[in-house]
C-alpha cells in the first residue's frame, strides 16, 4: 500500500466512510428472543477485536465536528452531499450524527462499527437493496445479524437495536468477535486496547476525539520507515485534537529505546523534516506548521507533536484523496 493510500483510508475512517471485515457469519445460527440487557457499547473500541489487527482509528465524530472551523473543513474532503447519498444508501445512518466511529483493518477484510440512532428496519432493507443476494440472517443476544455478496466483496452488518450498527467487507471474523464483545462472551479474548503492545501506547498517547493505532511488528519497506525507526517500533499510536482554526497532532512510537531514545528521538526528528517537505508535506501545510514541531523520547517512547492550520490541511486532503474517499463512499 502506498503512503498516499494509507492516508486515504485513514480519512475514510476519520470521516466515516470506512467499512468491511469478516467474520464466522454463514452458519445459519437459528434467531432467539431479544436480548433483554444492555449491551457493552461504551467505548466502542473496546469491541474491535485485538487478532489480526493491522491498524485501528477511534472517532468522536460529534466532538470534531463541534468545531465550526474543522466542521466547515471536513466538507471539503467529504461533501454533504456524499454523506447524504451514503446515508441513503445504508439505510438512514448518518455520519454526522455518529457519536463514536471505529475503523479497524484485518487481514483480509475491515471493520466498521458506529454508535448512533439506528433504525433496525431500514438498514436491513438498505443492505437487501445493495446485495447481489442476501445470503443469511441470524439474530444472537438481539443482535440481528445479516450478510450476502456487494460487488466482488462478501459483506456482512450487525444491528446492536437502535444503539448502534457494525459493518464488515471481506473475509469473515471480526465481526462475530465484536458482537461476543458485546455480550460479555468473550472471556480469554481481548479487543485491540486492552492487549499489548496498543494498551500501552494508547495509555500513554491519552485521550483525543481522533486515535489511530497500528501494532508492529513492522518489517520490509513499513520497518525501512522513519530512518529504519520502525523497525524497532512496537506501536505507532496517533491523536488528533482540533482548536480554533488549526489541528494538533500527536505520534507516539512505543518500543525498547533504552539508551538510545536520544538518538531515535533525533532522527525521528530528521525523518519528519524530510516527510514535511516532501509535496505530500507540503501541500497538507505540514512544511509551515503554527508552532515550532516538539520531540523528545524517553526508554519507553518516542513522541512528536505538530499543530497545522485545519484550512491547509484539509485543502490538501481533498487533493490528495478524493478520488479515493469517492470510491470509498460508494460501498
Amino acid at each position: 500500500m502506498t503512503r498516499r493510500e494509507a492516508l486515504a483510508l485513514l480519512l475514510a475512517g476519520l470521516s466515516g466512510a470506512g467499512g468491511a471485515a469478516g467474520c464466522g457469519a454463514g452458519d445459519g445460527s437459528r434467531a432467539e428472543a431479544p436480548h433483554a440487557e444492555p449491551w457493552k457499547l461504551e467505548p466502542l473500541v473496546g469491541l474491535a477485536p485485538a487478532a489480526g489487527l493491522v491498524w485501528l482509528v477511534d472517532v468522536r465524530l460529534h466532538e470534531l465536528l463541534a468545531v465550526p472551523a474543522l466542521a466547515a473543513a471536513t466538507e471539503l474532503v467529504v461533501p454533504a452531499a456524499r454523506l447524504d447519498a451514503f446515508a441513503e444508501r445504508h439505510g438512514g445512518v448518518d455520519l454526522r450524527r455518529v457519536s463514536e466511529l471505529v475503523v479497524a483493518d484485518y487481514d483480509g477484510s475491515t471493520l466498521a462499527l458506529a454508535r448512533t440512532d439506528v433504525q433496525p428496519a431500514r438498514v436491513e432493507a438498505a443492505f437487501a437493496a445493495r446485495a447481489i443476494a442476501v445470503e443469511g440472517r441470524a439474530v444472537e443476544g438481539g443482535v440481528t445479524r445479516f450478510w450476502g455478496s456487494i460487488g466482488r466483496e462478501r459483506e456482512q452488518v450487525a444491528v446492536f437495536g437502535a444503539r448502534a450498527v457494525g459493518l464488515e467487507r471481506g473475509r469473515f471474523g471480526p465481526l462475530r468477535a465484536a458482537i461476543y464483545f458485546a455480550l460479555g462472551k468473550l472471556k480469554r479474548a481481548q479487543p485491540a486496547l486492552a492487549a499489548d503492545p496498543l494498551a500501552r501506547a494508547a495509555a500513554l498517547l491519552g485521550d483525543a476525539p481522533a486515535r489511530a493505532f497500528a501494532p508492529g511488528p513492522f518489517t520490509g519497506a513499513w520497518g525501512a520507515g522513519l530512518g529504519g525507526i520502525l523497525a524497532g517500533t512496537t506501536a505507532v499510536a496517533i491523536s488528533a485534537t482540533p482548536s480554533a482554526g488549526a489541528v494538533a497532532f500527536r505520534v507516539l512510537l512505543t518500543g525498547a529505546w533504552g539508551a538510545d531514545a536520544a538518538a531515535a528521538a533525533a532522527r525521528l526528528a530528521s525523518s519528519f523534516q524530510l516527510l514535511a517537505n516532501d509535496a505530500l508535506g507540503r501541500l497538507l501545510g505540514v512544511d509551515h506548521p503554527r508552532e515550532e514541531p516538539k520531540v523528545s523520547g524517553d526508554a519507553e517512547a518516542l513522541r512528536l507533536e505538530v499543530v497545522v492550520d485545519a484550512d491547509v490541511l484539509f485543502r490538501g486532503l481533498h487533493a490528495a484523496t478524493d478520488a479515493r474517499i469517492g470510491e470509498i463512499m460508494t460501498y
